[in-house]
């Protein structure tokens, strides 16, 4: 005797061909956020994996330091060694030096001068004697004939003689006499004399190296108990900074900064092409051709020498293209890495930046140990660089960066790591909201068919049967959603992944990993969702008796009575039976609103609050123009001055601000007194200063409150007050009277950095100026971020009314369902369709309408603070701005996807026949 199939399977086929446009639309979003979510986990991980790799294939530096000009030999010898410097000894070697000199040319410039008086004063008293005897000889004569000669003719007649007889002695005993006395000085007490000068100069020279040295030994951490020798291997990466023009038009494009090509440090993927052999070539960064249009085999002119394009590459250490260390955003379109032939190095007429790569010889096992071997090079080279500057003042570290703290290495494996984070955590939330209009839905079908539920428990079938039948399909549908969505993830949408990352990042060749955790965190974890969620609605909905169902008594609490309503009219009352009726279902749909309204807030304000900062950067500017120069003095050591006639001085260093482990860069201005650019007091206590309105903002630093920065490449600390608040956005600055500037910094009392000007700075030399901060500096950041999301974020909000028109139309369909059983009744009773629609499409109206609202206000307020969020691990500062413009976008975007689902549940009305009501007659 065969087995008797259940009936309930048989019903899973039915109820899903029944309900297939439901679970079809269901399943569609799921499997494109799946399968999107899907794709990004497994471009996320294959990409991050790639970059490992890379680190060591393509020799990855471990950091990297500049210098003003090319080290010796003997440093790079100590260095690799990982030897501090003795500055203090060597001070006192080179003191001692000087000395010797000094006083060897003091003593011999004092000998003659003093063997030369002492024999004319032996002459000049020998001279003296004879004729004193000679006086008093003629003295007694005079007395023995009664004359007297006063003391003082006496004198004066000796000094007579003297006067006469001096210069004949001179001239017959000075050149023996001298010859002897000289001989004998030389002989006996030339080196006591010389020693004992020598002593007293040591002296000087040690008090005066002590005093110095108590200065600068915290300043660069010369004493450091903790330091020990790191030994690393350094590698000359030189490289130029040039315009870059890739039109022909001989005007600047952009900056491009060429290296020579090696294949010891830092190497490169190619992505199309080969790599430069002549002179006349280069490969470029193919990002940054994709952004601008370049292609392999067109001409760009690099500071006036033309080369033709033979690759595009992505360098190791140029994953995201970040001009300066100390940039907010990296610039993939104004600015280009390349690498050129030796010959084709030597072809560019730029300055050379000294850059040195190194690599430890032992590497760090974590970035906490890392930390601690960079201050250890750091601690070196300060030291040696001390010692290699010797008389040359000009000598110094332009720049200091460790891997670990390189934005251009980093920034892009950092923000991939993050966005599986961020895409995981909305794919959740999606599913549980759709889990809830699954337990919705099936909460309102176990009231449908209560009767049908208690004769089967009447009939032996148990809880567990009836519960397992309803939780087969939001389980099937999320389970066959998920693995089709992670099958697309593998194939075509892991494709538009790498395709969106290429399009943001220089990222290399990417290789395709199996990602375990893209099947775990897309098709395991949601299906828990969905099977916890509707668990537990179906659960509570079975724990009635079969009784009960078969009476549909499925109230927990004893029934109650309707709310008593006002004397309205029918139809207002009936709309508000509607509307008490479904506070559950219009509850879930407020939260999906809000839902949708978050992303929305994130995928609208985002572009306004780009071009709010693009629209108003350039009026923050205090100047159009800020040349940095090299030196205040050109090589006749004569000031260096512009003709340009707007230009005033001002002196400008990068110093950091820290908190919460978080250092950022801020720039501190000496302002002249009087500036036409910024007006500040110029009479400031020493400590006082005006910050910028992005530092007060960011940091929620008021007037008075204190503050401190940290120097970058020493241990110097400089304490500050908030004197005022200035009303400048443009980066997070400090400004004070240049006057207390050069005593902070202890400058001299002309010193000087550059010039502020709205005209471009004439009169001055290319090899005197280090770099001029224009417009398009500022731009940057709003042009890489309008560049890299704009067209994620249109993407975005494209996803987010197709997410609120499902919600919509889910939930919609549920309340119509539920009141179906009314619907048709009220049918009976002669109201027509549009009046029926007008009872329960205008109560649902006016909830999209309030949620809608409610979404929008909510969204913006939590959108600033988790955009401060974000803001704060990040360089640089500018407001959350969603444009009233914007605020109509979220709103239209959303109320129009209602409108078609309410064209869509119009017809569904339209289709409810009024015999449904006798159905269901008790």
């Amino acid at each position: 005797m065969s087995k008797i199939k259940s009936p309930l399977k048989k019903r899973v086929l039915r109820e899903l061909l029944g309900e297939w446009r439901k679970y079809l639309v269901i399943a569609l979003f799921l499997i494109v956020m799946i399968g999107f979510i899907s794709g990004m986990y497994v471009a996320n991980n294959s990409m991050l994996t790639t970059a490992e790799n890379k680190i060591t294939e393509n020799k990855l530096e471990d950091g990297s330091f500049e210098l003003s000009d090319k080290a010796s030999d003997e440093m790079i010898e100590a260095l690799e060694k990982g030897e501090k410097a003795d500055v203090k000894q060597y001070y006192l070697d080179k003191g001692y030096e000087e000395a010797d000199k000094e006083v060897k040319k003091a003593v011999d410039e004092a000998i003659p001068e003093e063997i030369e008086k002492a024999v004319k004063d032996g002459i000049e008293e020998q001279v003296r004697a004879q004729a004193t005897e000679g006086v008093e000889a003629q003295i007694a004569q005079y007395a023995d004939m009664g004359a007297q000669v006063s003391d003082s003719d006496k004198e004066k007649m000796i000094q007579d003689i003297v006067d006469e007889n001096l210069q004949a002695a001179l001239d017959e005993y000075y050149d023996e006499a001298y010859s002897e006395a000289y001989d004998e000085f030389m002989k006996n007490e030339y080196d006591d004399t010389l020693e004992d000068a020598k002593k007293e100069a040591y002296e000087e020279v040690e008090d005066t190296v002590n005093e110095e040295y108590e200065k600068v030994v915290d300043k660069y951490d010369l004493e450091n108990p903790d330091y020990k020798p790191v030994a690393i291997k350094i590698y000359e990466n030189f490289y130029k900074d040039a315009e870059e023009d890739r039109d022909g038009d001989n005007k600047k494009d952009g900056n491009i900064r060429i290296y020579k090509d090696r294949d010891n440090i830092d190497l490169y993927d190619i992505h199309k092409g080969e790599l430069p052999v002549s002179e006349n070539e280069i490969a470029i960064d193919r990002m940054h051709a994709d952004n601008v249009g370049i292609k392999v085999g067109d001409t760009i002119s690099v500071g006036g020498e033309d080369f033709k394009v033979t690759g595009l590459i992505a360098m190791v250490n140029y994953s995201t293209l970040f001009e300066k260390s100390t940039d907010s955003m990296f610039d993939a379109i104004y600015f280009d890495v390349a690498i050129v032939t030796d010959k084709g190095f030597d072809r560019v007429n730029k300055n050379i930046h000294y850059n040195y790569a190194w690599t430890y010889e032992d590497k760090p096992e974590d970035e906490i140990e890392e930390k601690a071997l960079s201050e250890n090079v750091m601690a070196a080279l300060i030291s040696q660089s001390v010692v290699e500057a010797g008389d040359n003042e000009d000598f110094k570290i332009e720049g200091f960066l460790p891997n670990y703290s390189n934005q251009a290495i980093h920034f892009a494996t950092n923000d991939m790591g993050g966005d599986k984070t961020i895409c995981g955590i909305m794919l959740y939330i999606l599913v549980a909201v759709l889990a809830f209009v699954f337990a919705i839905t099936i909460s309102n079908t176990i009231t449908k068919e209560s009767s049908v539920i208690g004769t089967l428990r009447a009939s032996g079938y148990t809880k567990g049967e009836l519960i397992r039948h309803y939780m087969t399909m939001p389980v099937l549908v999320t389970l066959i959603a998920a693995l089709i969505g992670n099958v697309l993830g593998y194939t075509l949408l892991k494709n538009v992944v790498f395709s969106m990352y290429y399009g943001s990042y220089s990222l290399p060749v990417a290789e395709t990993f199996w990602t375990p955790d893209a099947f775990v965190k897309t098709t395991v974890v949601p299906v828990i969702i969905m099977f916890v969620i509707n668990l537990f609605v179906i659960v509570r909905m079975m724990r009635f008796s079969p009784l009960k169902f078969l009476r549909h008594d499925l109230k927990a609490k004893k029934r109650k009575k309707a709310i008593r309503l006002p004397k309205w009219s029918f139809l207002t009352r009936f709309r508000t039976r509607i509307l008490l009726q479904n506070i559950p279902n219009y509850l879930v749909l407020l939260i999906g609103i809000s839902f949708v309204m978050i992303m929305l807030a994130m995928a609208v304000g985002f572009p306004d609050s780009v071009d709010a900062y693009k629209a108003n950067v350039t009026d923050m500017m205090f100047a159009k123009y800020q040349t940095i120069l090299k030196s205040t003095e050109d090589e006749d050591e004569k000031p260096i001055e512009t003709t340009t006639k707007s230009a005033e001085k001002f002196a400008m260093n990068s110093l950091q601000y820290e908190m919460n482990d978080h250092k950022e860069s801020i720039s501190v201005y000496g302002i002249e007194d009087g500036s036409g650019y910024i007006n500040i007091s110029s009479d400031l206590a020493e400590k006082d200063v005006y910050i910028s309105k992005s530092f007060s903002e960011k940091y929620g630093l008021e007037v008075g409150d204190n503050f401190t920065l940290d120097a970058r490449f020493d241990h110097d600390s400089y304490s500050m007050k908030v004197a005022g608040i200035y009303d400048y956005s443009g980066g997070l600055t400090v400004f004070m009277p240049i006057e207390n500037y050069r005593e902070m910094f202890d400058e001299e009392d002309d010193y000087f950095t550059g010039f502020m000007s709205n005209d471009p700075i004439e009169g001055i030399d290319d090899e005197y100026i280090a770099t001029t901060i224009t417009e398009d500096d500022v731009l940057k950041i709003s042009r890489q971020l309008d560049h890299s999301m704009g067209s994620i974020m249109t993407y975005f909000q494209y996803v987010c009314v197709i997410l609120s028109a499902v919600l919509i139309y889910l939930l919609t369909k549920i309340i119509i369902e539920k009141n179906e059983n009314a619907i048709s009744m009220v049918k009976i009773l002669g109201y027509e369709n549009k009046e029926i629609s007008g009872l329960y499409l205008t109560f649902t109206t006016v909830v999209v309408i309030i949620s809608c609202i409610v979404g929008i206000i909510s969204s913006f307020y939590l959108m600033e603070i988790v955009f401060k969020i974000y803001l704060m691990s990040m360089e640089g500062w500018f407001d959350f701005i969603i444009t009233p413009f914007g605020f109509v976008k979220m709103f239209l975007f959303v109320f129009v996807a209602y409108l078609i689902v309410m064209c869509i549940d119009y017809r569904r009305i339209k289709k409810i026949p009024m015999d449904e009501a006798l159905k269901h007659v008790d």
